[in-house]
């Protein structure tokens, strides 16, 4: 039985580029090829001097400045590949010319209105819209003179046989009905191989030497409007390479070699658990574990070759052919995997976030920038990892291993994905999981404690972040975003290359290169007003928060950055309405806010926190705890943040995983200088009385229970935020990990309120009384 504590009784120009890595073609500025077409709206763009730039639509859009490079914007590369499919079909057409007029010379004639085909029976099945299709091509062919007109014959049954013919009965009918219904279905085998694979892809992936001009007249035009969109069907590519081609391609350099070097690698793994027939197993050396201790399993699933880093026997091994010896094999790790799945941060523009919050609402913000600059564009982060558009996965971690790296990416590109927007962790950069990821743009959101539990220090952790602006050292194609705000900006932009145009933002500091002229946040929209090189944005944001407004920076400087035209920087921005688990509004039409949100830092929570008490909140009710088998040091800082910034605070558990939960919510209460026996004895009293600033504290070790506790007491005009969990959906206690999701139980605690208020409960504060008559 859980124990329960409570009773329930200046303006520069920037080379424009956003991908300008030397093995794809260059981009030229965005604003000098607008897509009109892909505009829902315009936008309102201000310019430095006040006036109102003249709507897109009403001039046509100017030249865009010659490229030194000789490059091509992504843009005229789409349309290229375009003409050249127009050409290759119209020439495909007229050498098959003879054959396909064979096949529909005894079609009947189309009668006028073709629509009229779809009332004569084709419905809206498969085989309707092709009837459809081949009528309007003869109606066309009769009218160029190759084909014969034949019109249609009418059907006229003679009268002795319409006679014999009897009604159907109502079982033959049902029959006949599901009959029609079958007519217009299809059976598509999953067993396809690749060459099949490929022509099921919507999008030619002819990215090198784009030749031919533009056709102005073709029957075989492409739909634009529907380029991207997330309806493609998403491919699995597939590789596969000698070891020797492999130890070649990554130039891993090993200390001994023996057996069999031309074996097939169809796959690379580091986890015998998800080994299979035909990979190659990396024994990597952990903090926990030691992947040697598992080749014999990796072995039974089907391994022939083995990295490793001790001696071993292969002979003892049921299938591997060849064992790889090197120095240290989770060094070796990230280069053998970009080299088997062909280096694809090459060929994409790849934007890496680093920084202790915001790193996955600035994900989304880009992403979504990037998109409505109509490229197709991937993102790894914490919440989600996506291909493009609305083709999602889920994310296990924030940063994914060095082999799942390069296989999504792999993915990414095979299925058309032109840029990648990924979250760069302090352990993913530590571990060198990024060590192969060519990074275009680096970006800066601020630092604060975090991670203690694996750094030796925060200057370690420090270190960790810098990784990443480290290798941004190319001035022509690299770019540094950094928040100036933060005291941790100069150490960031001093790394790497000096000479790498920087691109600054900020709130309190008027001379970045964007920053807010103003503001105004409510409980339900944002309205900013930003200051950029390029003019003036005006962005409506349904993400709330004074923190929120640092990413939308973040992302508008971006997009400056790589020379975004304004409208779809705050096109892409206003797209974004939330983040899952991040200042996450739920709304039941209750008469007080709920806000979920990932803090689970000091500098998170107070961020949040400061945020939530900007939009109005009568009182804050807050609801925190901290995980298990993590940094101590922060749990009592977390708690003195929150009951010095909240009105009503519930200590509570967050995966304690094999800690024991009372023993964190004992280092919690250190935060108030209370120990667990303090709050207990105050229990006993059935009084909990008020901190020295007049606040109140509570605690429950079921989480569940306090996070209902914290909504019952939420009355009109009060904020209640949940923090901590965010998106997530389980609950780790002990080996077991169960479904649990903070915004599911903020909606079930909302249903409960009005049942708790009718049956005579008073919630405003603990412990819940019943009224005196009881």
């Amino acid at each position: 039985m859980a124990l329960t504590f409570f009773s329930l009784t200046t303006p520069f120009m920037y080379p424009h580029s956003l991908c300008l890595k030397p093995s794809i073609s260059q981009f030229k500025p965005l604003h000098g090829f607008l897509p009109l077409h892909r505009r829902l709206r315009s936008p309102a763009v201000v310019v430095s001097a006040g006036n109102f730039d003249p709507n897109p639509a009403d001039d046509d859009p100017p030249e865009a400045p010659e490229d030194s490079a000789h490059g091509l914007f992504k843009f005229q590369q789409i349309q290229r590949q375009a003409a050249r499919a127009r050409k290759r079909e119209e020439e495909q057409f007229k050498k098959d010319q003879s054959t396909f007029l064979n096949a529909i010379a005894d079609v009947e004639d189309a009668p006028d209105n073709v629509d009229s085909i779809d009332a004569e029976g084709a419905g809206d099945d498969l085989f309707g819209e092709i009837d459809k299709a081949i009528a309007m091509k003869r109606k066309e062919f009769v009218k160029q003179g190759l084909l014969k007109p034949n019109p249609k014959k009418e059907s006229v049954v003679p009268e002795e046989i319409a006679e014999g013919i009897e009604e159907l009965e109502p079982d033959e009918v049902v029959d006949l009905e599901e009959i029609n219904e079958l007519r217009g279905l299809t059976v598509i085998s999953e067993d396809l191989d690749d060459e099949e694979s490929e022509k099921l892809d919507d999008e030619e992936s002819d990215s090198g030497n784009v030749n031919g001009g533009s056709s102005s007249h073709s029957s075989f035009d492409v739909d634009f409007d529907s380029f991207g969109e997330s309806g493609v069907r998403i491919v699995e590519p597939k590789f596969r390479m000698s070891l020797a081609e492999l130890l070649d391609e990554s130039k891993v350099v090993p200390v001994s070699v023996y057996g069999d070097l031309e074996v097939e690698i169809t796959g690379i793994q580091h986890d015998s658990r998800v080994v299979s027939s035909g990979d190659l197993f990396v024994c990597c050396v952990g903090r926990k574990t030691d992947g040697h201790l598992y080749l014999s399993e990796a072995d039974k699933r089907g391994a022939v070759a083995v990295v490793a880093s001790k001696e071993i026997d292969i002979e003892e091994t049921l299938g591997c052919k060849a064992l790889v010896i090197v120095e240290d094999t989770s060094l070796v790790l990230p280069a053998l995997a970009a080299a088997f799945y062909g280096h694809p941060s090459k060929n994409m523009a790849v934007i890496g976030i680093v920084g202790t919050n915001g790193k996955t609402t600035t994900a989304y913000l880009i992403r979504a920038m990037y998109e409505a600059m109509g490229l197709r564009t991937g993102m790894l982060s914490t919440v989600a990892y996506y291909v493009h558009g609305k083709n999602k996965l889920e994310a296990p971690y924030t940063t994914p291993d060095a082999v799942l790296i390069q296989k999504l990416m792999a993915k990414m590109l095979h299925n058309g994905t032109e840029a990648v927007v990924m979250e760069a962790s302090s352990h993913g950069l530590a571990l060198g999981r990024c060590n192969e990821v060519d990074f275009d743009i680096a970006v800066f959101t601020n630092l604060t404690r975090d991670h203690m539990d694996f750094h030796e220090s925060e200057e370690d952790y420090r270190n960790s972040k810098a990784k990443l602006f480290s290798r941004m050292v190319d001035p022509d194609r690299h770019r540094k975003i950094v928040n100036i705000d933060d005291p941790n900006a100069p150490f960031f932009i001093a790394q790497g290359n000096p000479d790498v145009p920087v691109v600054t933002f900020a709130m309190e500091n008027k001379d970045a290169d964007v920053h807010p002229l103003k503001f105004e946040l409510s409980l339900f929209e944002t309205q900013v007003l930003v200051q950029t090189p390029k003019g003036i944005l005006e962005i409506s944001s349904g993400l709330l928060g004074r923190h929120n407004i640092y990413n939308i920076l973040a992302a508008v400087a971006v997009g400056i950055a790589v020379g975004a035209p304004l409208e779809d920087i705050v096109r892409g921005i206003e797209e974004i309405d939330a983040v899952p688990g991040r200042c996450e509004l739920i709304d039941e039409e209750q008469a007080f806010g709920v806000i979920v949100d990932y803090a689970h830092t000091p500098d998170a929570l107070s961020r949040l926190l400061d945020s939530v008490r900007e939009l109005g909140a009568r009182r804050i009710i807050t609801v925190f705890g901290c995980a298990g088998e993590s940094d101590r040091g922060k749990r009592p800082i977390m708690t003195k943040i929150a009951t010095d910034k909240s009105d009503v605070v519930i200590l509570t558990s967050d995966n304690p995983k094999n800690e024991d939960p009372l023993d964190i919510l004992d280092d919690l209460l250190a935060g108030v200088g209370w120990t667990m026996h303090d709050y207990l004895k105050y229990g006993a009293n059935d009084y909990y009385p008020p901190l020295p600033n007049g606040h109140r504290l509570f605690l429950h070790d079921i989480r569940r229970v306090a996070v209902r506790a914290a909504v019952a007491m939420g009355e009109e005009g009060d904020i209640v935020v949940v923090a901590g969990k965010g998106h997530e959906t389980y609950q780790i206690e002990g080996d077991k990990k169960e479904f649990f999701d903070d915004r599911e139980e903020c909606r079930e605690a909302l249903q409960y309120v009005d049942e708790l208020h009718q049956a005579g409960i008073d919630t405003s504060e603990f412990p819940w009384r019943l009224p005196e008559s009881h």
